[in-house]
């Protein structure tokens, strides 16, 4: 094509078409994050409590690296859960979250494995797995070095987690720093971003433990001549903190019917949360869904569309700890970190919190200034694993002000309870949290866990 000989109508139209191309390249990005294939596992005995996420990558061998690692560190749990049941009578914990992204054609998978035991904490094990989605092999960090430049990146990640130390008012441990810094395999979780490389070590890695993940952010201009050019150039963008507009329905047209909130866990999800998205309208529906902070990042659209449609978002803790396992402290953490994540897609942090098992005690809803929304409807959807059931135990126990427990990460769950709204829809109106407060005329306390309204 000659540029030179387009009229101006003709560079319109070129312009136009390009705008439409890249629309185009990134609605069918936007499809293919929010629905990544994903494998729930949960499992609940007097002894342990298992609740394992994991992706399907689109590597075979990756995979079946991933599914043979956690069968391996399950068995061990299971085993040393047992073996501490025999001391101690209580129930202990074992979870797998992770998250996914991508630099360039280069795939990162990041499990994240929490375990308790006993003791004073749960244990955290990262396991990562990078590859390149072209040629399916896997890479480490050389991969984006200029060539025999590692001991270099070593030096100065070094003198940055020493400052990280400074900073944060410890005792500068060298030999641990340097031991933890010393193979390519110690860098695996990093990120770059717009002004600086972001690298993350996991607790024991280069300090104690109570230091948790030791993130440093290497400023870009120390880098140059260490990263490659292209990579250097590359910014993984974050959501923007900015206020987003919801869609608000006229609350009068709902005032006739019973009131009934469905309220979804453990999300946001992929092709299952879209599919309850995808079929709220036909019920006049809206719901609340209480979201892990962890799943945030891999299923922001999801989040985001969920929020502009007027469905509520609330929080259910970043990590899916057992809150009474854990110190003030951490508590406050897994809601923090878990509102921050939210407001990064929709702009707003969540005033409702549901802890995990309905599980927290009054300094820390005190503190954290959140409302605690539990149930009164238990669908107990992941252990039925059917929808028919599932639906069944919705409409036998449905009653105007009642809140349903469900999980929309399970497929079996979201067609439960449209096969619930679907028999319901005539003598109920399906709403939010929010709009169950405010057609209800409550004002809520702090301290008190509301089950019903």
């Amino acid at each position: 094509m000659n540029l030179k000989k387009l009229s101006p109508i003709g560079y319109w139209l070129l312009f136009a078409v390009l705008i439409i191309v890249v629309m185009i390249i990134l609605v069918v990005q936007d499809i293919l994050k929010r629905n990544v294939e994903e494998i729930h596992e949960i499992k609940e005995t007097p002894t342990y409590v298992l609740k394992i996420d994991y992706p399907i990558t689109n590597n075979k061998k990756i995979n079946k690296e991933i599914e043979e690692y956690i069968e391996s560190k399950k068995k061990e749990f299971i085993v040393t859960a047992e073996e501490a049941s025999s001391i101690m009578n209580a129930q202990y914990d074992f979870k797998i979250n992770y998250e996914m992204y991508s630099i360039e054609s280069i795939e990162f998978v990041h499990l994240i494995l929490y375990s308790f035991t006993g003791g004073a904490h749960y244990n955290q094990e990262d396991k990562v797995w990078i590859y390149d989605k072209d040629t399916n092999k896997k890479v480490d960090i050389t991969y984006f070095l200029e060539d025999d430049t590692f001991s270099k990146l070593q030096t100065i990640t070094i003198d940055e987690i020493k400052k990280y130390y400074q900073d944060n008012n410890y005792v500068i441990d060298e030999e641990w720093i340097k031991e933890g810094t010393k193979s390519k395999e110690s860098f695996s979780i990093f990120k770059i971003k717009e002004d600086n490389v972001e690298i993350t070590f996991p607790p024991y890695e280069v300090g104690p433990w109570s230091m948790g993940n030791v993130v440093i952010q290497i400023p870009k201009d120390k880098l140059i001549g260490i990263i490659k050019p292209i990579y250097l150039q590359y910014e993984q963008i974050d959501q923007p903190s900015i206020s987003i507009p919801q869609e608000k329905r006229d609350l009068s047209t709902l005032k006739d019917k019973k009131l009934l909130a469905f309220t979804f866990d453990d999300g946001p999800g992929g092709k299952t949360t879209t599919k309850l998205l995808d079929n709220l309208d036909q019920y006049n529906a809206r719901v609340t869904f209480f979201v892990l902070g962890s799943r945030v990042n891999n299923f922001s659209n999801n989040l985001k569309r969920a929020y502009e449609m007027g469905n509520t978002i609330g929080s259910h803790t970043y990590n899916h700890f057992n809150l009474y396992k854990l110190d003030l402290e951490e508590q406050l953490k897994e809601i923090t970190n878990t509102n921050d994540a939210i407001a990064s897609v929709t702009g707003k942090k969540p005033i409702y919190l549901r802890p995990p098992y309905g599980n927290i005690k009054n300094e820390a809803k005190e503190q954290s200034g959140m409302y605690t929304i539990l149930w009164d409807i238990d669908t107990e959807d992941w252990r039925k694993k059917n929808a028919d059931k599932i639906a069944d135990h919705i409409v036998k126990h449905a009653h105007d002000g009642g809140i349903v427990l469900l999980h929309d990460i399970y497929e079996y769950s979201v067609d439960g309870a449209l096969k619930a709204m679907k028999m319901l829809k005539d003598e109920y109106a399906f709403v939010t949290i929010d709009e169950m407060i405010e057609l209800k005329g409550k004002t809520l306390e702090p301290l008190k866990s509301y089950y019903s309204f």
